[in-house]
């Protein structure tokens, strides 16, 4: 009876113990660890990667402005990254939650996390980060090849979509400098020019209320995406163009053409093709009778 007892027992016990052991309980030791200072200079930042579980980028900053490398060299969103290394900033470091690399992917510090590079002038950081935390305003994050993860103050957000990271401008005409516009579409072309303060259309007065707001679309003219696998050479000859010309006695120019349920289009010397919805096809090339009031 007594064995029995002591088996019962030694069983209950082994059992605890692997309770204990998912749980956590022997990673914690807060007084014998000491919690680091997380002290990014993100304002001195001049070379980021990020490695997601699918795709690999780079951003590398020129003067003030951000630059995509990796995949593509191409001007960077940077707003994107600059809410990226607030966060980053912002982020302090709680307790330790572990340091047994057999308990990361509890933790997320796995193939789910991301892992960061930052670059500065004297120095460098390594940082992988989880993509969820104890609770939605939290993350746990690795520092360089200290073997500790760290619950955390804070949350970083890495969007995994690659467009988010990429500048979706595509043409930008400023405020009140286009002094004419010739529009091609497939079935007609028109002219619009300013006269004496007065908007003209193929040389009759216009409506200038709807003539500014159309030209107001391309100040800035922004992408809703990308088209990657449609080259800017197709668009050369492409069934809709408008040529702009300005006060400053410059010339832009964009061209479109239908793609996919959307619209490709470009501008004039762009080595990229971006993608904007179908609806704003007519928005961005309308029918000369919308811009005179007909």
């Amino acid at each position: 009876m007594q064995q029995k007892q002591t088996l019962v027992l030694g069983g209950t016990l082994v059992v605890l113990l692997v309770i204990a052991w998912i749980s956590g309980v022997f990673d914690r030791n807060p007084s014998n660890v000491d919690v680091p200072e997380l002290d990014l200079p993100t304002s001195e930042v001049t070379h980021i990667s990020v490695t997601l579980p699918d795709i690999t980028f780079t951003v590398e900053k020129q003067g003030m402005q951000w630059f995509m490398r990796e995949p593509v060299d191409m001007p960077a969103d940077s707003a994107t990254i600059a809410r990226f290394l607030n966060e980053l900033e912002e982020l302090s470091l709680n307790n330790r939650a572990t340091s047994n690399p057999d308990r990361y992917s509890i933790y997320g510090i796995d193939s789910t996390a991301t892992s960061v590079s930052l670059t500065w002038s004297d120095g460098a950081e390594d940082l992988v980060i989880s993509r969820q935390g104890r609770d939605y305003m939290s993350i746990y994050v690795q520092i360089g090849d200290n073997p500790n993860v760290y619950s955390t103050n804070g949350r970083v957000t890495v969007s995994q979509d690659l467009d988010r990271w990429r500048d979706h401008q595509i043409l930008d005409l400023g405020s009140g400098t286009v002094m004419s516009a010739r529009v091609t579409r497939p079935d007609d072309t028109y002219e619009v020019s300013l006269n004496n303060g007065v908007w003209m259309v193929n040389g009759q007065p216009g409506d200038s209320l709807q003539v500014a707001s159309w030209i107001r679309r391309f100040s800035p003219l922004s992408a809703d995406g990308f088209f990657d696998d449609i080259p800017v050479q197709i668009l050369t000859d492409s069934s809709y163009r408008i040529d702009f010309s300005t006060s400053t006695n410059t010339t832009s120019s964009v061209q479109a053409m239908p793609a996919e349920s959307a619209v490709a289009i470009t501008s004039g010397g762009s080595q990229f093709t971006y993608r904007v919805y179908e609806s704003r096809l007519n928005q961005l090339f309308p029918d000369p009778s919308s811009l005179t009031g007909e």
